[in-house]
């Protein structure tokens, strides 16, 4: 804790007692405050001060609160109230949740396929609702996927962050606080910086590789530095899934490598359409059979928080022992069960000016000590 933040022991807007810093991001800082009338906890964002006199970084700020406001969704964070500081700084104030990151979850290894179902089905419901709203996230990665537990100990995921989300027919914002997303996690248009390309798809692109590194244990890309890292994402597949995860099942394998195919004909670019290939290759009673050609799988609407949850998110399947805490909630992964194939996918060429490209966003991510991809667009 820093015990010289002016922050701590302040109350915000009359009401909300600052007790303790959770984190500090590239623009903002987030804090735990506890309600002086209702003794609840709430989480307050504040944008740090060194820009509160930035217009660009107030006007993202604001446009990350309008959206949370419009997204009215179970598993989206939700935002209750609006404050400004008596320094101008802009705060939001949000649900407090107790759990844990997806990232946490993940240190562990490999989810089972019935955690993997769960926690994909609840993040694409909400990605599903963003992308119908003209939203698009496009800085999906684990570390923005909380696994939320309540009260009576019931978990359900959280998907936390739009704060360098894209908003349908709003012009283009410029400068160093245009963050693009995480290398690992980004989609080819992203780590060439084709601004006007990101999309929907790119959320696609990102849960695919979520759902890889979900059943992996490894991320999808990844390299000894980031230059190497965008020129994988934008020449060549990831190893074969089930290479590293030998019981994946087919239809799997198959939504998977369409989310993150480079054929733009092969690639996936709607979200309720892997949502619901997801459903069927997971389906227990699909699990050993060969699932039907990705063509012919018809796609049907979903209603939002259908899928149902049976076990503790992250846990094996079977009746729940005693209900999750923080720290017994998402449990180890059980023994794989079976062994399928892949399939390829078509790589493009590299290009001269791509690779002129990321070299120099590594160069200025790299001496700029950046944790995301910060670009002027």
């Amino acid at each position: 804790m820093d015990l010289d933040d002016p922050l701590l022991g302040a109350v915000v807007g009359g009401r909300y007692r600052i007790e303790r810093k959770l984190g500090e991001g590239g623009m903002s800082s987030v804090y735990e405050a506890k309600h002086t009338k209702l003794h609840r906890s709430f989480a307050i964002k504040v944008l740090l001060p060194a820009l509160v006199d930035n217009a660009e970084a107030q006007r993202r700020f604001e446009l990350e609160a309008e959206m949370l406001a419009g997204l009215n969704h179970p598993n989206v964070v939700e935002i209750t109230d609006w404050q400004v500081l008596d320094d101008g700084a802009p705060c939001m104030v949000l649900e407090y949740l107790h759990g844990a990151t997806l990232r946490a979850r993940m240190v562990r290894g490999p989810l089972p396929w019935e955690a993997i179902a769960k926690i994909g089905d609840q993040v694409m419901s909400a990605l599903s609702l963003a992308h119908r709203n003209g939203i698009t996230h496009r800085d999906l990665k684990p570390d923005n996927i909380f696994i939320a537990i309540d009260d009576v100990g019931d978990e359900r995921v959280k998907l936390l962050d739009f704060g360098v989300s894209k908003l349908r027919g709003l012009g283009t914002m410029t400068g160093v606080y245009n963050m693009l997303g995480t290398p690992s996690y980004m989609s080819p248009e992203q780590a060439m910086g084709n601004s006007a390309a990101v999309g929907p798809a790119t959320d696609v692109w990102a849960m695919g590789a979520i759902l890889y590194e979900l059943a992996t244990g490894r991320a999808a890309f990844t390299c000894d530095n980031l230059a190497d890292t965008l020129m994988r994402i934008t020449t060549s597949p990831p190893d074969p899934l089930t290479a590293l995860r030998h019981d994946a099942p087919p239809g799997f394998v198959e939504l998977v490598d369409r989310a993150m195919s480079l054929d733009p004909a092969r690639r996936t670019t709607e979200i309720e359409e892997v949502r619901a290939r997801l459903r069927d290759a997971l389906d227990p009673r699909n699990m050993y059979r060969v699932n039907t050609p990705i063509r012919g799988v018809p796609v049907v609407p979903i209603a939002a928080g259908s899928m149902p949850l049976a076990s503790p998110l992250g846990a094996p399947a079977g009746p729940r022992a005693k209900p999750p805490t923080a720290n017994n909630a998402i449990l180890p992964v059980p023994v794989p069960i079976a062994a399928s194939g892949t399939s390829a996918v078509k790589v493009s060429s590299w290009t001269r000016r791509r690779v002129l490209w990321i070299a120099g966003i590594a160069a200025f991510v790299i001496t700029g000590g950046a944790a995301a991809i910060v670009l002027a667009m």
